[in-house]
């Protein structure tokens, strides 16, 4: 079943089904941060946030860039000024994600910027992204600390309250959260150890929940992750114009000018993005042969440009803000890990899985290495602290027949799933 663009970004958790959440959260999260404050007006900041603001005031084209990007928001929300942001990522940056009805929570801070040509300007340098990198690098040590189980908890607001395991639990036909993900129902925080270990967690049989076929079947492509469909393009060029319309892989962009790129040129791809709340791991989609991992570093809020200064429509739209029409943009432009197989089956080839971080969601962990032979199905890898997106990238001539339902934007793709063949 497809879905309409709003409604899929909505049913995966990247809009918000509540037009009052995201402004409630972040008036929240700015009267929360100026307690912070202390009577002489300072405030304790990470690290990384300080690094964060020096470079900001340090650096005269930053600071005016900072600012003008505030002057060109539309919205009235906070944050409204750099100081207000960093106040806001300081807390940000002390606590784990709770569940709601709202994407990502950086992202949404950043949102309103990320859609001006100022935020344009300064989210696409490599000395921004650095220092972006440091403050996420900060978060991890928390998200992977017992403390961030605080948020593991079956009350309202936690991961495993009622809501949240609906949300969770929608496309497993009626299973439970205990009997797919491996867990302790016996626990406080159902044997999860931190909000890292909870959002990379495991099947507990996956070949019942999501079974591959069988696995000796060289025809078969299966779905690499638990997702949604974006786009699929056929005819894939060398070097598209990218920056001109968002409408276009473009290989070079893509697989960072990897020497293998024209093996794919003439070639297909589909891409997907996943649920905020969903599984976070990777399986492969072809038996065969891992020839090459690589990691692209990348950007991390940086929207197309020709999506700039686009109307924000508000959470109950039919219209996906202007950030969510940037994914097939996003896919050239953000850290990503490129996962080169060679497939068992000569007629499809190489095969390239593209794990793709979004905003916050940055960090590709992959689980094999070069030269080990996998089975489809096998773990690839995962996403680490929220949700994502994927590419799977084919060669020309492979003569893949793509089955049509999953070639439309907002078709649901189970991981495990047969969504294309090829004949031997």
């Amino acid at each position: 079943m497809a879905l309409h663009p709003a409604e899929a970004f909505r049913r995966a958790g990247w809009i918000s089904d509540n037009p009052n959440v995201q402004t409630k959260y972040l008036q929240a999260l700015y009267t929360e941060s100026q307690k912070l404050r202390s009577c002489n007006g300072k405030v304790g900041l990470l690290s990384s946030v300080q690094a964060f603001k020096d470079f900001i005031e340090n650096n005269p084209v930053i600071l005016e860039d900072f600012n003008k990007m505030f002057e060109e928001a539309t919205s009235d929300e906070p944050p409204r000024d750099y100081q207000e942001l960093i106040l806001m990522l300081n807390l940000i940056f002390r606590e784990a994600p709770r569940f709601g009805s709202f994407g990502p929570p950086v992202y949404m801070l950043m949102a309103k910027t990320m859609n001006t040509k100022s935020g344009f300007s300064v989210y696409s340098k490599e000395e921004m992204n650095f220092q972006f990198k440091k403050m996420f690098e900060t978060w991890t040590l928390f998200l992977t600390s017992r403390d961030s189980r605080s948020v593991i908890t079956t009350s309202e607001g936690g991961w495993l309250c009622s809501a949240a395991q609906m949300a969770m639990m929608r496309e497993y036909d009626g299973a439970t959260f205990e009997e797919v993900f491996i867990c302790d129902p016996e626990d406080s925080y159902y044997g999860f150890t931190s909000y890292e270990d909870f959002f990379t967690r495991r099947f507990r049989n996956p070949q019942k929940h999501r079974p591959t076929g069988p696995p000796g079947d060289l025809r078969a492509i299966s779905a690499p992750c638990e997702s949604t469909v974006y786009a699929y393009q056929t005819n894939v060029g060398e070097a598209d114009e990218l920056y001109i319309k968002d409408e276009a892989y473009s290989l070079i962009q893509l697989l960072d000018a990897d020497p293998y790129t024209n093996k794919f040129i003439g070639g297909s791809v589909l891409q997907g993005f996943l649920n905020t709340t969903g599984y976070h791991r990777w399986h492969s989609p072809v038996n065969g042969w891992i020839r090459k991992i690589v990691d692209v570093p990348g950007t991390y809020f940086l929207q197309a440009e020709n999506t700039l200064n686009s109307r924000i429509p508000p959470p109950e739209s039919d219209d996906p803000p202007p950030y969510l029409r940037s994914l097939r943009y996003f896919a050239h432009t953000a850290a990503r890990q490129l996962i080169f197989i060679e497939a068992d089956n000569p007629k499809l080839g190489l095969v390239c899985f593209i794990a793709i971080g979004m905003t916050e969601i940055s960090t590709c962990q992959a689980s094999v290495y070069e030269g080990q032979h996998i089975v489809r199905g096998d773990e690839l890898g995962t996403f680490h602290f929220g949700g994502s997106s994927f590419a799977l990238v084919f060669k020309a001539g492979a003569n893949i027949r793509m089955e049509e339902e999953y070639t439309v934007l907002g078709a649901v793709l189970r991981i495990n799933k047969c969504i294309a063949t090829i004949d031997l």
